[in-house]
């Protein structure tokens, strides 16, 4: 049955409604799936992941902007532009609605902690959940459940590939350089994706380095943009960034985190 996405007034409800449709019906897949895209393999990890998403189902605590987005990419809201307003106006919403503390403060406990952070040593009961959550993610893991989010539309032989850098094909020395979320192309064009800073003021990496950061595709190969400025809250403005350059080579899709932001690749013929 199709969510009536316009009849929901509070964002985990929808979020919740979401989740089972598209065949969440409990969190082991799903924390799955973000182990998978944020990179994290920890045991700890997924624990942490499953009490999270649990947490944000129930509406016991609201998602940081940085989870709302990964988790945005993970249930694909961006394919269902039906569902995406409603979504994030009851994000905004919900965060509007954080509970106050004695001071009259937005709550910082109403905000789940990024759920990659290992949870806090526990024992007795707590410690069986541990042990019963690691063997879960174990058997995922064997059975092939903790599945990649790109998809690989071509050869195998094609993937292999795609792990070597390729040549410079755009400059970016000295321009600004903007992160994109989602990027579309056809085979044959680059586009500038991020831009890898080191600290604020400095230059950045070189290119080895930030390539070996980079995940493999099965779509495209990266290369290295130049030098540039990246804009960066974190330095409260400008700072030297080496741009990250995608070049589509081969239909598909891919899906991964890249400097903490969710990013999406789709390329077509």
């Amino acid at each position: 049955m199709a969510v009536a996405f316009d009849s929901f007034e509070e964002w985990h409800k929808l979020f919740d409604a979401l989740c089972i449709e598209r065949g969440h019906l409990d969190n082991a897949k799903l924390a799955s799936e973000y182990c998978t895209i944020t990179k994290k393999k920890a045991v700890t990890a997924y624990e942490s992941s499953l009490k999270s998403l649990s947490n944000w189902r129930q509406g016991l605590h609201t998602p940081s902007r940085r989870n709302f987005r990964i988790l945005t990419l993970l249930l694909r809201i961006e394919d269902a532009p039906e569902a995406l307003p409603h979504w994030s106006r009851l994000y905004e919403e919900a965060q509007r609605r954080k509970p106050a503390d004695g001071n009259g403060d937005a709550s910082q406990t109403a905000t789940t902690p990024e759920i990659d952070q290992a949870p806090a040593a526990a024992s007795g009961g707590r410690t069986r959940l541990r042990l019963a959550a690691a063997a879960v993610f174990l058997v995922l893991v064997a059975g092939g459940a903790v599945l990649a989010l790109g998809t690989f539309d071509g050869p195998q032989t094609h993937a292999a590939a795609f792990t070597q850098p390729g040549a410079q094909v755009l400059d970016m020395t000295g321009q600004r350089i903007e992160a994109h979320e989602m990027v579309a192309a056809k085979v044959g064009q680059s586009v500038v994706v991020h831009g890898s800073r080191g600290r604020c003021g400095e230059q950045p990496p070189d290119w080895e380095e930030v390539f070996q950061g980079l995940p493999p595709l099965s779509n495209g190969v990266w290369s290295d943009g130049g030098v540039g400025i990246r804009v960066s809250r974190a330095c409260s403005g400008g700072t030297p960034a080496r741009a990250v350059v995608f070049t589509a080579t081969h239909p598909g899709e891919e899906r991964f985190t890249l400097y903490d932001d969710p990013i999406t690749i789709r390329v077509t013929e």
